[in-house]
């Protein structure tokens, strides 16, 4: 068994003082010192619920839950079926009204061992990461992590505690990553692009200038946030993404008119632009001329 104290129903928000509760199982007697868990029946009621020094987690097992959740005066709608996640951070306080029974676990996770996984994420001095307000969010990958904390309670033994510490890192990686401002791909990565990176970026978006392209579409390609990628692409080349495909829309236009009599409309939707006078725009911006003169002038006419 883990020895010091354990994480008590004091630390929590108090759920289980609550009307119409009926609890199956706690995480109480096993060791639990870094997580509380408790599984219930719940609902209906209404509450205040204090700030507590740690995160909570909510998940609802089984049946559509109903309610509203309020946070720093604002209310929030809380509906979803089994799956649905609602998570309130540490120094929150709220009111609860559940409307309707439904079955849940509440997982509750000491703020040290957030602080631990930040420690192991960023560099040194990284210390303000906060995990982020949830109302009633549909999160497969959190519902499972949840569940697999759950095994832990049916044994009351040192490996069955240790192995419920190593889950909750787990958790507490998923919720910086997923539920808090933290980018994560800034950290012990290159500071910019390579100029293969580069001319990469050019042949994706060459290769599909007639479709809509996003940041998100390119930065998937590298294994990157859009955030990301966008500075180190603009760091490698000195313009913005969108900047960049409407310089090789332009390219491509000009050799269109160049080297083939296809119309300007035609040239136009060819390289993705949304009509010809946005093509005119962008052509007059960068090449310093309208479509028809340029052709023209390449013809020597």
């Amino acid at each position: 068994m883990a020895h010091g104290p354990e994480f008590s129903v004091e630390d929590t928000h108090s759920f289980l003082e609550a009307e119409n509760m009926d609890i199956s199982r706690t995480s109480l007697g096993l060791g639990w010192r870094r997580a509380f868990m408790s599984v219930q029946r719940e609902g209906p009621h209404k509450m205040h619920f204090r700030a507590r020094s740690d995160v909570l987690v909510n998940v609802v097992n089984s049946k559509t839950v109903k309610g509203r959740i309020t946070v720093d005066g604002q209310d929030y709608p809380i509906e979803g079926g089994p799956g649905t996640i609602t998570i309130v951070p540490a120094r929150k306080p709220f009111d609860l009204v559940l409307e309707n029974t439904v079955d849940t676990t509440h997982l509750y996770i000491r703020r040290k061992v957030i602080d631990q996984v930040i420690s192991s994420m960023f560099s040194e001095g990284k210390r303000d990461v906060e995990i982020k307000f949830c109302p009633a969010t549909y999160d497969p990958v959190l519902e499972h992590l949840c569940s697999a904390v759950r095994l832990g309670l049916h044994e009351a033994s040192r490996a069955s505690a240790q192995y419920v510490d190593l889950m909750l890192h787990g958790v507490a990686a998923y919720l910086v990553r997923n539920y808090s401002a933290a980018d994560l791909s800034t950290e012990g990565v290159a500071a910019t692009l390579t100029e293969r990176q580069v001319l990469r970026t050019r042949e994706i978006i060459e290769a599909r200038l007639a479709d809509k392209i996003t940041l998100a579409d390119i930065a998937c390609e590298f294994q990157l946030s859009s955030d990301h990628f966008g500075r180190l692409f603009k760091r490698a080349s000195g313009v913005t993404l969108y900047q960049f495909i409407i310089r090789c829309r332009v390219d491509r236009a000009r050799t269109m008119l160049a080297e083939t009599a296809m119309p300007i409309v035609d040239i136009a939707a060819e390289c993705g632009f949304a009509d010809q006078v946005h093509l005119t725009r962008a052509f007059g911006r960068i090449v310093g001329t309208t479509p028809a003169a340029y052709r023209r002038s390449r013809r020597g006419s």
